[in-house]
């Protein structure tokens, strides 16, 4: 499919590339690179080390909530990953940069194994989001910054023509779901569970 074919595509999938085509417009303006730059921590690998970081501290520092909110980030995170890569390989979705600067943008099933072709969802978000969740069930008064920074997040994915709007819905639904099963799961383990989701960080 060319840039032209875009046009005829249903009128939600047009309207997302629209959108997404104008967000990205700027993608080469320092404060879209400087935020994108940021945006990395939102990948798996520093969400995973965090995670580490956080039950490590909170195991030498005997910080039970911490140290349990750092376990239970590296399952929703893991979680998401396992989600996202399932939705890649069944999804084949061109990236915004690559109808930008190539005219080529394609969607359909049966996934790819090229990264410029697995747009659909967005890995950050689904990883980033199911992180500020878990952290949020333990630490509720975290959630505006957590979120906050998700929110930030998606916008920086979609600004530098790495993400459709929808790529990066999907990706937050992604990681929401990814979290309220490990969360469920969690509840059924004394040492994870979260004492009704208002326990006093200590």
């Amino acid at each position: 499919m060319t840039e032209a074919d875009v046009a005829e595509a249903g009128p939600l999938e047009r309207a997302d590339v629209e959108i997404g085509r104008k967000l990205a417009a700027g993608r080469d303006r320092p404060v879209v690179k400087a935020v994108a730059k940021a945006g990395k921590l939102g990948d798996q690998e520093p969400l995973y080390g965090l995670a580490v970081v956080m039950l490590a501290a909170g195991l030498l520092t005997r910080r039970p909530t911490l140290a349990r909110a750092g376990l239970r980030m590296g399952l929703a995170v893991g979680a998401a990953d396992l989600m996202k890569s399932g939705l890649k390989r069944v999804v084949k979705r061109t990236r915004p940069h690559v109808l930008m600067d190539e005219g080529r943008y394609e969607s359909e099933l049966g996934g790819a194994d090229e990264k410029p072709e697995q747009s659909f969802p967005s890995g950050h978000m689904a990883g980033s989001m199911a992180a500020a969740a878990s952290v949020r069930r333990l630490y509720p008064r975290s959630a505006p910054y957590a979120y906050g920074a998700c929110a930030l997040l998606g916008w920086s994915r979609i600004s530098k023509g790495a993400h459709w709007p929808s790529d990066v819905a999907v990706g937050a639904l992604t990681g929401l779901a990814a979290e309220a099963v490990t969360a469920a799961v969690a509840a059924r383990v004394p040492g994870l569970r979260s004492g009704g989701g208002a326990h006093v960080a200590k």
